[in-house]
């Protein structure tokens, strides 16, 4: 069995890939700080949305006692300030938070954990935030001891020095290889040289791995005393266009107001590349400017113009590889603005797919043979 240790977690994305292609895993544990990510996590990887019915039977009764949990695994921050906001929360909330966090092994804020007590694992996912790297974020940078989000890439070596697992996968924006932030990424390769991992890395775009969303990923493979390099899955034909996601019978507020409407279809076989900030809307001359937040045409008004309007959340998640039944549960618990903001800071579920189906399922059939996975 593949014991794994995803940090960033976000709702699990690597956990829902290996579940869809049948490799044999237990997640031993995950780093997340983010309040309404831990209950999405929690909602579609546990038993949480049943528990919390008589959440009672499953909390303590002293409410000092989840505010003490909490703070000690720095959870839930907020998103601007990163203040913990444990005391803050309503009772309600504090059992939603202190149940959830219990039911997935969070070990919360990546700059608490000891390593030292971790339990072991053989695959290690970090991808780490990347406001500070993306070409629509901040732009500050990774460097070591610089107290940016990205720079917390660097929080890893703990961990990994420690523990030693494995298999290592990262995961972030194009620009991380850009000119302004490969040195950094090198400067990292490197470390993970020094501690004996084989690195291969490569850009992949989800729209080639049957998702029809245009997004430039960096993923980069690691193993530990490798003799082989790995080789990234092929692209593949996309078959499902942008239409084939879209939501029938979208609620009105969906659609642009203030006579936004145009002449032609919008007509795309993908979308745009989502981002955390989807939720912030756009408008019609912005979109057909800057190509960016997605909007799509599917109603005409009475004279026979098509009336834009923005994804549903439904939508976004959908593009990001999500299945129905997964969205639904994390929609019980999460504003439409928290699922868009999860959606786009997350992994293309299919392009995770594609990676580990040739790394644990293709290359050790053909070279080890499956008996370590399955």
């Amino acid at each position: 069995m593949l014991r794994v240790f995803e940090a960033f977690a976000g709702y699990g994305s690597q956990r829902m890939a290996l579940r869809n292609i049948g490799i044999e895993f237990e997640v031993v544990g995950i780093s997340e700080i983010d309040g309404d990510v831990i209950q999405s996590y929690a909602a579609i990887h546990s038993d949480f949305l049943e528990k919390r019915k008589h959440i009672d039977n499953y909390v303590p009764e002293d409410k000092d006692e989840m505010v003490s949990y909490l703070e000690e695994i720095n959870v839930p921050l907020d998103y601007k300030t990163f203040e913990n906001r444990a005391r803050k929360l309503r009772l309600p909330k504090l059992k939603d938070m202190y149940l959830a966090n219990k039911l997935i092994n969070n070990y919360g804020d990546i700059q608490r954990i000891d390593p030292t007590t971790l339990p072991d694992f053989d695959l290690f996912t970090y991808s780490f935030p990347c406001q500070d790297i993306s070409v629509a974020g901040y732009q500050c940078g990774l460097n070591e001891d610089s107290g940016t989000r990205s720079s917390l890439l660097w929080e890893c070596c703990k961990i990994i020095e420690t523990k030693r697992p494995k298999y290592l996968m990262m995961e972030n924006v194009k620009n991380l290889v850009g000119k302004n932030h490969k040195d950094n990424f090198l400067k990292f390769l490197d470390y993970l040289e020094s501690l004996g991992y084989t690195n291969n890395w490569a850009i992949l775009n989800a729209r080639d791995y049957g998702i029809p969303q245009n997004r430039e990923r960096v993923f980069c493979i690691s193993e530990l005393e490798s003799k082989r390099d790995f080789v990234f899955p092929e692209p593949m034909e996309l078959r499902f266009k942008l239409d084939d996601i879209l939501e029938k019978n979208v609620d009105e507020k969906f659609y642009l107001n203030n006579g936004q409407v145009t002449d032609k279809p919008i007509k795309q076989e993908y979308s745009y590349c989502l981002d955390s900030n989807y939720w912030k809307g756009t408008t019609l001359q912005s979109f057909l400017k800057k190509r960016r937040r997605q909007l799509v045409t599917d109603k005409v008004n009475e004279s026979g113009q098509y009336v834009p309007r923005r994804l549903t959340p439904k939508e976004t998640w959908r593009l990001m590889g999500v299945n129905d039944e997964d969205i639904d549960k994390a929609s019980q618990l999460v504003s439409n603005t928290g699922l868009y903001k999860q959606s786009g800071n997350s992994i293309v579920v299919q392009v995770l797919e594609a990676i580990f189906r040739q790394w644990f399922i293709e290359i050790p059939n053909k070279k080890v043979g499956l008996d370590r996975w399955l």
